[in-house]
């Protein structure tokens, strides 16, 4: 009987620890139920953890959400773009984050970017030739890559270079616009504009 006792006292504590939280969030007017483990670091800030009611999805849940496949770690320049009049999460941005996960400052929204693993390791060792170009590079304590300017500038930068990814990433379209940033990180790649 003690022994029984014994295992029961070793197994509940395991399983507790292991317990899983179910919570909502809103992306693009879907409504979506996600879990996460209760014994994570979920939480942005104090103000989150503590402010935050009912079922609704803590900002690095839906995050880890929209950029599956990445360690927080990774994630760590995306933010999550919110629209407060619709109460609901658009999209991942490159930038900094506030107290919820949510980009501090409008930027521009970011949309992965069908690479293979060869394709990313050329786009990383692109970056040492791109730098003279106008095109500015960085490196994250994660490891992440970002390359940034004028989409102009970046597109042919990248054309110039050769290679698939940058044929793929320069192709018309993907780097429309004034700026962008495209952003090499945990095998993936995201074009952000």
């Amino acid at each position: 009987m003690r022994a029984l006792l014994l295992l029961l006292s070793l197994l509940l504590p395991s399983a507790a620890l292991a317990a899983t939280k179910d919570c909502t969030a809103r992306l693009n007017g879907v409504d979506l139920a996600l879990s996460y483990d209760a014994g994570a670091d979920v939480w942005s800030s104090f103000r989150e953890r503590r402010l935050t009611r009912g079922a609704r999805c803590p900002g690095k849940v839906v995050l880890g959400y929209m950029l599956p496949g990445l360690s927080e770690e990774e994630r760590a320049p995306f933010c999550l773009l919110y629209d407060t009049e619709a109460e609901e999460y658009r999209s991942v941005a490159e930038g900094p984050r506030d107290g919820y996960g949510i980009c501090d400052a409008p930027s521009r929204a970011c949309r992965f970017v069908k690479a293979t693993k060869s394709e990313v390791l050329e786009l990383g060792a692109l970056s040492r030739d791109l730098a003279g170009r106008g095109v500015r590079t960085a490196t994250t304590n994660a490891g992440a890559l970002i390359l940034s300017g004028k989409a102009g500038a970046l597109a042919s930068s990248l054309t110039e270079a050769g290679g698939a990814a940058a044929t793929a990433l320069s192709a018309p379209g993907v780097l429309a616009g004034a700026a962008a940033s495209v952003v090499v990180v945990g095998g993936a790649v995201y074009v952000c504009r």
